[in-house]
This record gives structure tokens, C-alpha cells and sequence, in this order.
């Protein structure tokens, strides 16, 4: 009689698991009502709190050489467009919107979840800039002569000019690179980022690129996590969501080198005054590191 009892019970319980996991791991077994999960043939997870991609345990010691490098990210290129569409926040369902980078830090640094800090210097992050002085510098009164076409009198308009995510040109991206000796690779860490916007001056109405604020990466990396793009690449990726720490991790972007750490502490456009001098001079920076790449793997 135990012996029966015993057995019902393993039954009634290997019956509970079997179902569960039909529940959360049968991709064919659809709600009775389409769902946002339910329109993919695998089960779809939108919960990406607290999974941050772990990088590599590095010691000091096994630093063999590193340098500081500031790269550019032009928003305008087809593969870093996934970091500036869309302009205007997407739902994906579930309570889960999609947005872009410069959208997501302005609207975090805007009410301080996250803290900015300003271009100079931009190696120490020590001056901080608050959300007013944010939300200031994000926008102005412009006032514009006008004039009545019965009358001929001259009258003042304004206009409250906001600067936003469509306005967004580039990224600064802060890094160093090193080469692990104990793991034979050559590595690297993002240390910040800077949001570059079109900004009119008010005097000259020029418009030109500045960079609105820098952000700490490691700051800002459980945000990153926890916001997706859209990447249709399909020599990498195909066609999928992702987070942006996982953009960022796998360096999805296409980036140039401005400027390298040297003893004069000038960018490249400080010494090349050409476009093309420029592009050539990032080049051959590129190309250093990766003849020192194959050296140490020599060594």
C-alpha cells in the first residue's frame, strides 16, 4: 500500500515538472491570444535585469602594455545606425520600449539617474554637470524679427528651440586597450561616453557638432543592459534585438581613432589639417596596434 501511495506521488509529481516545462520551454505552445512573445518561433525573454556581461578577471601584473585611445562614432554610417533609430521611442509589448542611445541618456541624465560630466577633462571625470544645467544647455529662447504685412511694423516672435535625439551626430567612446599576457589577447574597456548633438550658436546661427556631456561607462552599464536596438546585420548577427551593452561588448559599431595618448596631448586633427591626412593618420594607428598585437603574440 506505501509502495502505491509512493508511486502515485512520483507520478503526480514528474506529471507537475513535465507540464512546467511544457509551460516556459515548448516554443509551439501558443497562448489561445497572440502575444508579442507568441509572433516568434522560440521563446523570446525580455527580462534583462542584472545581466550584464561579465568581463574577464584581469590583474595588474599581467598588463604587458596599454594605451588610452579616443574613437568616433559617426551615427550617419550603416552600422552605427542602430544607436540613432528610432528618434521616438518604439513599444516592443510587455511594457518594453525601444529607443535610442541618445534619447536613453538624455532623458537619464535629465532627471539624474545617471550623472554627467563635462568635456574637459575628459580623461578624470571630475566636473560634474547637474540636470538643470542639462536641461538648460539643452535648450533656448531664439527671438525672430518679424514683420506685419498690413501694418509694415516690426515685431519680436520667440521660440523655444529643444535640442533631442534626432539632433544626435556621434558618439565619443573612450577606451584602453591593453594586451593580457596571462590570456595571450589584446583587450580592451570602454571607460566613457559622449553624446555629440548638432547645437546652434545664437550669435552666428551657425550650426555646428559639440558634445553635450560625457557619461562613466561603468556607470551607465546596467542601464545599457536593460534598453534594446534593433541590428540587422546579417554578416554577424541576421536580424535580432539586443541590448546595448551587448552592442557595445561585441563592438558592433564602426569607429575611428582621433587621438591616442602622447606626450603633447593633442588629437589628430591638432597636427593633420586635412580630412584625408586624418583618416590616413587613424590608419596607421590602427595598423601599430595590430603589428604590436602580433609582436607580443612573438614574445
Amino acid at each position: 500500500m506505501r509502495v502505491n501511495i509512493f508511486l502515485y506521488v512520483f507520478l503526480f509529481f514528474l506529471q507537475g515538472i513535465s507540464s512546467q516545462a511544457q509551460n516556459e520551454f515548448d516554443v509551439l505552445n501558443y497562448n489561445s491570444k497572440p502575444t508579442v512573445a507568441d509572433q516568434h518561433s522560440y521563446v523570446v525573454h525580455y527580462d534583462y535585469q542584472n545581466r550584464i556581461l561579465d568581463y574577464p578577471f584581469v590583474r595588474e601584473d599581467d598588463i604587458l602594455w596599454t594605451k588610452r585611445y579616443l574613437n568616433l562614432i559617426e551615427l550617419k554610417e550603416r552600422p552605427n545606425q542602430p544607436l540613432y533609430f528610432p528618434t521616438t521611442p518604439v513599444s516592443m509589448g510587455r511594457g518594453k520600449k525601444r529607443t535610442s542611445l541618445a534619447h536613453l541618456l538624455i532623458e537619464k541624465v535629465k532627471v539624474g539617474e545617471i550623472t554627467a560630466y563635462n568635456e574637459t577633462p575628459q580623461d578624470y571625470f571630475s566636473e560634474i554637470i547637474t540636470p538643470e544645467e542639462i536641461i538648460k544647455s539643452l535648450s533656448r529662447v531664439d527671438s525672430i524679427l518679424d514683420y506685419d504685412l498690413d501694418t509694415g511694423e516690426e515685431f519680436m516672435t520667440y521660440d523655444t528651440i529643444r535640442i533631442g535625439a534626432a539632433d544626435a551626430r556621434g558618439i565619443y567612446v573612450l577606451e584602453d586597450k591593453f594586451f593580457d599576457k596571462k590570456r595571450s589577447v589584446l583587450d580592451s574597456r570602454i571607460i566613457g561616453l559622449a553624446l555629440i548633438a548638432n547645437k546652434t550658436n545664437p550669435e552666428t546661427f551657425e550650426v555646428s557638432p559639440e558634445v553635450l556631456f560625457w557619461v562613466w561607462y561603468p556607470e551607465v552599464r546596467q542601464l545599457l543592459a536593460n534598453n534594446f536596438l534593433f541590428v540587422d546585420n546579417q554578416k554577424y548577427t541576421g536580424t535580432k534585438h539586443m541590448t546595448y551593452d551587448e552592442f557595445f561588448h561585441k563592438k558592433l559599431y564602426t569607429s575611428r581613432i582621433i587621438k591616442e595618448t602622447n606626450m603633447y596631448d593633442r588629437a589628430i586633427y591638432d597636427y593633420m589639417k586635412t580630412p584625408m591626412r586624418e583618416l590616413l593618420e587613424a590608419d596607421r594607428i590602427k595598423n601599430d596596434i595590430r603589428y604590436l598585437e602580433s609582436d607580443f603574440w612573438e614574445y
